[in-house]
């Protein structure tokens, strides 16, 4: 069961969790300064940042702001160097329009007015200031989509979602699922390739056995 409610949870579906959170934060009551506000946002902004572009744990705690996320006219675009990549190949990622907007809201007012923040560069930081090591950035997204979905996601189904997705709705193309996820051969993502079509295909049948069952006079 528990595999199944995983496998339920697709990149979407995490987009709007993150979306969510960072918008309930915003609406909140409390000021910028507060540690509930300053985590609700972050840990939202990472949900969603996830969703788009799933990147490996400690890919992601390494990110630093004027390093591997800077700022291209209105958007912001993610330079992550071979070093900082476990294949030791060099990505690049633009970021939606949508997404940088909420950058600029957690850099200018969120991580801004966090004590001590301003001592580092690194982009996400704890409600002390500190850079969020990945160890702690795992153990937030898990809290934060147990509470939303009833189970906690971690960061590989993140991959494994983003995979999935692209095969079900755009199978033609999806070995371009090999750049996103940062893997050195397509063979590494072909199973998740496998298994979306897998899935598609008992759809499919359950579908068809259901109008037959439909159309067969009842005795």
């Amino acid at each position: 069961m528990k595999w199944r409610q995983h496998h339920l949870v697709t990149s979407e579906k995490l987009y709007d969790l993150g979306m969510n959170l960072m918008d309930v934060a915003l609406s909140s009551d409390k000021p910028p300064t507060s540690w509930r506000v300053q985590t609700a946002f972050r840990d939202g902004l990472i949900i969603a940042l996830l969703a788009l572009i799933p990147l490996r744990r400690r890919t992601l705690e390494a990110l630093r702001i004027g390093k591997q996320l800077v700022r291209s006219g209105e958007y912001w675009l993610l330079e992550i160097p071979a070093e900082d990549v476990k294949t030791k190949r060099p990505l690049d990622y633009p970021l939606s329009p949508e997404l940088s907007r909420r950058i600029d809201v957690y850099v200018n007012q969120i991580r801004s007015r966090t004590a001590d923040a301003d001592t580092h560069d690194y982009l996400w930081v704890s409600s002390r200031g500190r850079p969020l090591r990945g160890q702690l950035i795992y153990n937030a997204v898990r809290r934060r989509t147990r509470k939303a979905l009833g189970f906690p996601i971690n960061l590989h189904r993140f991959r494994l979602a983003a995979a999935t997705f692209w095969s079900m709705q755009d199978p033609a193309n999806v070995r371009g699922a090999k750049d996103l996820l940062g893997h050195a051969s397509f063979a590494t993502t072909e199973k998740y390739y496998i298994m979306a079509q897998s899935r598609l295909a008992g759809r499919a049948l359950a579908r068809a056995i259901d109008a037959l069952r439909t159309e067969r006079p009842q005795h």
